[in-house]
């Protein structure tokens, strides 16, 4: 009994056919030989045939099996993995009506941030866990407003792992991680993201009907048994984007876990168990395979579009005919940490996230004739891709991931040591390869729906590193290079033109600042005000008190304690002064409060004073005096609040 995966790339289709009681590799194919054909009609734009993924998968299909003579009867189960964010559309005849557009096509860069301004950042960020940026969602919008003809035709958006399931099945469905990846998914309220459809004004109808990432989604049709060599009647049972499929491959399943590939573009992919998102929009987030179990399995991934794209190109381009990455390799090795000062920046597959969605393209920077040659050139296209790593990864800690370990295939860049050991000594960590890809993967998921493994877990009990890159670089020098790297990088990122940094723009945002300090300051005046007041309401209190001592008459004492009481109710302002002072300390502090209250929501407000005290480095003397409290008291309350934190 067998499992088949399929990995539907960009660059190629790879399928994988799998022993399904010993979960055994049994054959790997891959088809065309060469990379597919990207249509660029013009810059920054990136779109490819979906046919042609379709083609291609029957001949490769085809192939797997003749090779290994099996009976198609044998294959019970079916799983797909797909480039993720692209747009497929089809007619009510399951007719494609244009050339999908692809993953790296920035042709809607500037609707969806038009879009992330005007729904409202936080909105966004809280609601979808990103801006609509280049998503699904932004290019079916520049459909709908570029070629409106073709938008009244659509019966179905799909992404390619939809449209390739849908040619095996002829029935149309999504998954609510393929939504969550064009940006059509509300974390917050676990349903379509209404917001931004009617925002972008499109139809709901349009999307297909959602099923479980892990569940009989249809089976083989007699049409697409004749394209593909199979029998009718095999189900197909999982469909992921591919960088949570290459997670799953990799058994990156758990918060904490990280996983890596840098196939045509390059990818870190860390799993938190909450939905969390970069304020700056640098990094993504995503449902990940198991998030429909709790709703609390999320993938953080930062994509760099120009990864192993730039390192074919010098395959291509500048190698001599007949090399092979292998001789390029040995060459660089020959060569120094750091290419002897040639500098390699790799951003030349549209716009990189990273970069507030700028195009600034691929530089070879210091190139020296009468020094370097093509074993330098070689070398700083790897090292550039690693610095390119190292600098996303440091993003990533910023928001609190660990990454101790990162998991990695064996079918990428990540085979080449010189690429391998510049990251794991730039970031003080161990890579594990492990011999898998996302077609394997995709075999072994498909083998969970139809119970053949109990478990996720179960299906991917062999996965295990065959190989452990330690940082055994020279960690002086390679961080050396990387400033360098990095000096290079922001030179080129302040030269190079864009809108944000235009005369009148500029101007603007210099407005809008000296509003906001304006505003600002009226605000800490206006705060003052405030405490001058009430130190002047305590004053008249005191006097009060000490009238009362001159008064002999229990009944006029009486009249005169309950009008000291109703004073201090009128002037008591409850938790309203609390919350203006943490919105004031949020944005000194990058939303302290917010990241408090989601990590401990059980926190009552004196210990959410505590905790801001302690984010000042108030010694326990001084948290004694703001709060009035002894210093017994407040040992007492650091005490209470760290075991409540669950903290040594």
């Amino acid at each position: 009994m067998y499992l088949l995966g399929y990995d539907i790339g960009s660059s190629s289709i790879k399928v994988a056919l799998i022993k399904a009681d010993t979960q055994e590799t049994v054959d790997l194919a891959h088809y065309p030989e060469n990379d597919f054909d990207i249509i660029a009609r013009q810059s920054g734009w990136a779109e490819q045939q979906p046919e042609l993924w379709w083609q291609d998968l029957c001949i490769a299909t085809r192939k797997i099996i003749e090779k290994n003579d099996i009976n198609p009867a044998d294959i019970k189960s079916i799983g797909i993995a797909y480039q993720m964010h692209g747009l497929v559309l089809i007619d009510k005849d399951h007719q494609v009506l244009r050339p999908a557009i692809i993953w790296c096509d920035s042709r809607a860069v500037s609707i969806g941030q038009k879009a992330f301004d005007d729904l409202g950042q936080e909105e966004c960020l809280e609601n979808y866990l990103n801006s609509p940026g280049n998503f699904t969602a932004s290019k079916l919008k520049w459909v709908k407003d570029n070629e409106p003809d073709i938008y009244d035709k659509i019966y179905k958006i799909l992404l390619p792992g939809d449209f390739i399931a849908m040619k095996f099945t002829d029935e149309v469905y999504t998954t609510i991680s393929g939504l969550s990846e064009g940006i059509f998914w509300d974390f917050k309220k676990k349903e379509i993201a209404k917001k931004v459809l009617n925002y972008y004004e499109l139809t709901e109808t349009h999307l297909p009907e959602v099923v479980p990432t892990f569940s009989i989604q249809g089976k083989v049709t007699q049409k697409s048994a004749e394209s593909t060599g199979l029998i009718p009647g095999i189900p197909v049972t999982y469909r992921a984007g591919d960088q949570p499929n290459n997670a799953l491959s990799l058994n990156v399943l758990n918060p904490g876990e990280i996983a890596a590939t840098s196939g045509t573009s390059g990818v870190v992919y860390g799993i938190v168990d909450r939905p969390i998102h970069d304020i700056k929009s640098r990094v993504n987030a995503f449902a990940h395979v198991n998030y429909e179990e709790n709703y609390d399995r999320i993938g953080v991934l930062l994509c760099l579009n120009g990864a192993g794209i730039q390192y074919g190109w010098m395959k291509s381009q500048i190698a001599l005919s007949g090399r092979h990455y292998d001789d390029m390799e040995r060459m660089a090795k020959s060569v120094p940490i750091g290419s002897d000062g040639l500098c390699v920046l790799p951003f030349g597959n549209g716009a990189e996230r990273m970069f507030d969605n700028r195009n600034i393209h691929s530089h070879i920077l210091n190139l020296d004739f009468n020094r370097h040659t093509r074993a330098h050139i070689y070398r700083g296209a790897l090292e550039g891709v690693a610095y390119s790593f190292a600098h996303g990864v440091y993003l990533l800690k910023e928001m609190g991931l660990d990454v101790d370990v990162m998991r990695v295939g064996n079918d990428n860049m990540f085979r080449s040591e010189v690429f391998s050991m510049t990251i794991a000594t730039l970031l003080d960590c161990h890579i594990e390869v492990v011999d898998t890809t996302g077609a394997v993967g995709a075999a072994l998921a498909a083998g969970v729906a139809i119970k053949q493994y109990d478990t996720l877990e179960d299906a991917l009990s062999g996965v295990s590193p065959m190989m452990i890159h330690e940082p055994r670089l020279n960690q002086a020098q390679c961080n050396q290079a990387y400033s360098y790297w990095l000096a290079a990088l922001d030179k080129t990122l302040y030269e190079i033109p864009s809108r944000g940094n235009r005369p009148e723009v500029l101007k603007a945002k210099n407005m809008g600042l000296k509003k906001e300090v304006d505003d600002k300051n009226k605000a800490l005046a206006a705060s003052k005000m405030q405490l001058m007041g009430k130190d002047d309401f305590l004053l008249e209190i005191k006097s009060s008190l000490s009238d009362l001592d001159k008064s002999f008459n229990e009944e006029e004492k009486t009249k005169k304690l309950n009008k000291l009481i109703t004073k201090i109710e009128n002037n008591l302002s409850g938790n309203k002064e609390w919350k203006a002072f943490e919105n004031q300390f949020d944005l000194l502090h990058s939303d302290f409060f917010k990241k408090l209250k989601s990590d401990y929501p059980k926190l009552s407000i004196a210990e959410a004073k505590l905790c801001m005290l302690l984010k000042m480095k108030l010694s326990t003397k001084e948290i004694a005096s703001q709060l009035n409290l002894s210093v017994r008291g407040v040992e007492t309350r650091r005490y209470r609040l760290r075991k409540k934190r669950q903290l040594s």
